[in-house]
């Protein structure tokens, strides 16, 4: 009797229990909703049944889902927090590790327009082969409108198997002028001219040039990416840019330095013009090269954590100029204001981008990954250079479309070049 008494009880409790239980999810349930807060996948899950009843376009659930992951990283606010699917994380390392199939071309988005520019063709490169220009803005890509894509998509859409084409339609700027039909004389140079200074006037046969759209048909090829270009100029000094900081520019700079220190280097003119930055630990060991022992900069990360990247007691220690513009960034940045805070070098040209955050990638178990921005960085002062720049010491403007030609012009048109070769000479006095 006892134990059937105890199983009826037992019984009793048990559906109460369900009740409330039910009823509670019930109310709970109605209370996320009354108050927006659904349950993130229930409401995937809705508007997806939704639009499958009433979507008069076809639509891929898994693209659609890759657009949120990229939409709720926006949310975080910061442009360099980042989701990459699994085709965009093999393009980020393959940029990143200095050799990839592609055309061969260094793009950046342009500061005024957001488009998408070409930089520099890397030289001998399918991209400078196909006639592509410093300065070409990338509007297509294989007749698909890139107007309103970020960088990496535009990246993603160039890139493809080796040996196959792509048709990379570009707007080319307006060139200053172009020749008459009579003037047998001027170069291809000269056609690209973009200089306004000594600017021919329509009574010499000249007459203005109009923008225009190319399509441009390029091979995709296996293209090691040239971060480190050199030469020796006038009075023995060395001229070394860097185009960006990735895995094969330790190398490169390397022999770059190298050479123009066994041809009798007095001096150094070291150009991050139009760098965009790249790998902390690669510019670390540039820096090391130029910067006396002590911190090249350090981070500090959410929880306060700071990290020192130290130089040894070896440097060059010989008259350095470093030619900075509105495009050096992130690490570029970094190794100017190192140069500058410890008085090793003097910096030409105009105030830099201003990026002193440091980015980490983040694999995830899908195949996919997030960057995430994780600590800033300062010069060994302690100056934080983010949303403000490094300053240089000699300011010096220059046409904007001139300087996406720079490594090109003609001698005399860089302005910048020319007073940082004179700020040196007045060093090695």
């Amino acid at each position: 009797m006892d134990n059937k008494k105890s199983f009826a009880i037992g019984l009793a409790a048990g559906i109460v229990l369900a009740i409330i239980v039910l009823f509670g999810y019930t109310v709970y349930d109605r209370q996320m909703r009354w108050s927006g807060q659904m349950p993130p996948n229930a409401k995937i899950q809705e508007i997806y049944n939704r639009l499958s009843e009433v979507s008069i376009f076809p639509f891929d659930k898994d693209i659609m889902m890759d657009y949120m992951y990229r939409g709720f990283l926006d949310g975080v606010g910061d442009p360099y927090t980042q989701y990459f699917d699994a085709d965009a994380l093999e393009a980020f390392r393959v940029r990143t590790s200095g050799e990839y199939v592609g055309i061969g071309v260094l793009v950046a988005e342009h500061p005024e327009t957001g488009h998408v520019t070409v930089m520099e063709p890397f030289r001998g490169s399918p991209a400078e082969i196909a006639g592509m220009l410093p300065g070409d803005k990338i509007v297509g890509v294989d007749g698909e409108d890139m107007e309103g894509r970020t960088l990496a998509e535009v990246i993603e859409q160039i890139q493809g198997r080796e040996g196959t084409t792509v048709v990379v339609t570009v707007y080319r700027p307006a060139v200053s002028y172009l020749p008459s039909e009579d003037d047998d004389q001027t170069t291809e140079d000269d056609d690209q001219s973009t200089g306004d200074d000594n600017q021919p006037s329509e009574d010499e046969g000249y007459q203005p040039a109009e923008g225009k759209k190319l399509d441009i048909r390029v091979a995709r090829a296996t293209v090691t990416i040239p971060t480190v270009f050199h030469e020796m100029i006038q009075d023995q000094t060395g001229y070394i840019r860097i185009g960006g900081f990735d895995q094969a520019t330790s190398e490169q700079f390397s022999t770059a330095l190298e050479y123009v220190t066994n041809q009798g280097m007095k001096g150094l003119v070291l150009d991050v013009r139009n760098n965009p930055g790249g790998i902390l630990d690669v510019v670390a060991f540039i820096a090391d090269h130029f910067v006396p022992e002590g911190v090249i900069t350090f981070t500090v990360d959410a929880n306060g954590r700071r990290q020192n990247f130290n130089a040894t007691a070896e440097y060059l220690g010989i008259p350095l100029v470093v030619l900075i513009n509105g495009r050096s960034a992130s690490a570029s940045e970094l190794l100017s204001g190192a140069i500058q805070d410890t008085g090793v070098g003097v910096l030409v040209g105009e105030q830099t981008f201003g990026k002193g955050i440091v980015q980490h990638l983040y694999y995830l178990s899908d195949g996919t990954a997030i960057k995430a921005t994780v600590a800033k960085y300062f010069t060994p002062n302690g100056t934080s250079i983010h949303g403000v720049g490094v300053a240089p010491d000699f300011e010096v403007e220059m046409d904007d479309e001139l300087s996406f030609q720079i490594g090109r012009l003609d001698p005399g048109e860089d302005v910048q070049l020319e007073v940082a070769l004179q700020v040196l000479r007045g060093l090695t006095q």
